[in-house]
């Protein structure tokens, strides 16, 4: 679970921003807070719900996000760029780098991770395990600027296959464009893993186009834990006019079909797949909509998604393939996977959805969010989303603590602060005062007679 995200000194964030899912003073809605019985001092919200004007640089928290989890997860290739971006609106930032800090919850255990980078190289980073009065230095890693790599261990238990020297041999190694944190796990060095596994399994984030993809149609095809029933659940709720869902199989010739590259892409996926008879792979062509489940032998099955209308009158079904649906019953088809393992799922996940209510009715997006709310109490994940849905801002609905806001100040760098700060009144209209302005964080439109084009 997400505790605490900084960012300083990239894109529009100048000067050092902080998001936090650390609940403040308020009462209402105790239930969005997860206590984790091994861990009762760490109490954390459940939601984080940012709002902001076109171009206040609520994408730019995504794009911090996202430039964090590539980094740590996937590295860099040699002679690769780290592209840290800067505030470039002040010559000041131009030179100096970025910094970015987390503080996580994974299972038992909390760790503060930071690292600073510019475009070209890592300057430092460090992990430290968060207890309960206290940090336990786990690591801590300095880059001159000529590369040398200077890093200094806290107490490392004894580990089966690994001895310090192996530590310092993989700190050795890492390049100066990348992060001792991935050099680790690719040195197969099993201790700062969970921090790693952190970043590429539990962060999850869904962009504003995110189409359906591969995992969908396993999940669907494999009804794991009854994957079928409960997305047609949330169709009815959603109240789509749709009667039904399938994954329907189609006869086609995927070599006349598809292009060269997805055949490239399916032979790459054929394989890696296990020395096992029953073990397949799943490609997805999102601009064909077509699911393609293939074996070692290359024997393949085609499937692509229709939704299923009952024609009253007539007495008789009419399948609809997905691009024959409205842009937003398809935003609907994305986000349900991910709304499902939210509510099902006792492991530790953070979504983060960039542009919740694209295509969205006003009542479908605070629907999306009062159905995490009511069904996911106890469970310990979390649901960050970038909106400007502001019939959202409802003190019926959210806490004053999960409620945040981003505007840009006269520098144009953008500063992020919490509802929480205002301390309103718990039967305040916030909506109302967010569009009178009195918390910022709105567009400030001129006259529309200022053009004057017809003089």
């Amino acid at each position: 679970m997400l505790i605490r995200f900084t960012v300083e000194n990239f894109l529009s964030f100048k000067d050092e921003i902080e998001f936090s899912m650390v609940p403040g003073r308020a009462r209402k809605h105790s239930d969005h807070i997860y206590v984790d019985e091994r861990r009762q001092d760490l109490r954390l919200l459940k939601t984080g719900i940012v709002f902001g004007a076109n171009a206040s640089g609520k994408t730019n928290i995504m794009k911090a996000l996202s430039f964090s989890q590539d980094f740590i997860v996937e590295g860099r290739k040699p002679d690769q760029d780290v592209a840290a971006h800067p505030f470039r609106l002040d010559l000041a930032c131009e030179s100096k780098p970025s910094r970015f800090t987390f503080e996580i919850k994974s299972g038992a255990k909390a760790y503060i991770y930071k690292f600073v980078a510019d475009m070209k190289r890592v300057h430092c980073e460090s992990l430290s395990e968060l207890r309960s009065t206290s940090e336990k230095l786990l690591f801590t890693r300095n880059v001159s600027p000529n590369g040398r790599t200077q890093i200094q261990f806290g107490k490392i238990p004894r580990m089966t296959y690994h001895t310090v020297d192996d530590l310092n041999s993989a700190a050795r190694l890492t390049r100066p464009n990348q992060l001792f944190l991935y050099e680790s796990v690719d040195s197969n060095i099993a201790y700062f893993r969970d921090v790693y596994n952190w970043f590429k399994n539990q962060l999850v984030l869904i962009y504003p186009y995110t189409k359906p993809g591969a995992e969908l149609g396993a999940r669907f095809v494999n009804n794991e834990d009854g994957f079928q029933q409960k997305y047609r659940d949330l169709l009815q709720l959603y109240d789509l006019d749709i009667d039904d869902i399938e994954l329907r199989k189609i006869n086609i010739d995927i070599d006349q079909l598809f292009s060269e590259q997805d055949k490239l892409n399916i032979s790459q996926y054929v394989s890696q797949l296990p020395d096992d008879p029953a073990a397949s792979a799943i490609y997805y062509n999102p601009v064909l909509q077509l699911f393609v489940f293939v074996n070692r032998h290359n024997d393949y099955q085609v499937y692509q998604f229709v939704t299923v209308h009952n024609v009253e009158h007539e007495e008789r079904t009419v399948n609809f393939e997905l691009f024959m649906e409205s842009d937003g019953t398809i935003r609907l088809f994305e986000l349900t996977p991910a709304l499902i393992r939210l509510l099902n799922s006792e492991e530790e996940i953070v979504f983060v959805v960039d542009e919740l209510d694209r295509s969205l009715h006003a009542q479908m997006t605070r629907n999306i969010l009062d159905i995490f709310l009511s069904n996911s109490v106890g469970k310990p994940s979390q649901m960050i989303a970038i909106t400007h849905e502001s019939s959202m801002l409802d003190l019926d609905l959210l806490r004053r603590d999960e409620i945040w806001f981003i505007e840009k100040d006269r520098y144009s760098a953008s500063q992020v602060y919490s509802l929480e700060e205002f301390a309103p009144r718990y039967d305040m209209d916030v909506e109302r005062g967010y569009l009178l302005g009195r918390f910022g964080a709105i567009p400030i439109l001129p006259s529309y007679n200022l053009l004057e084009w017809s003089k």
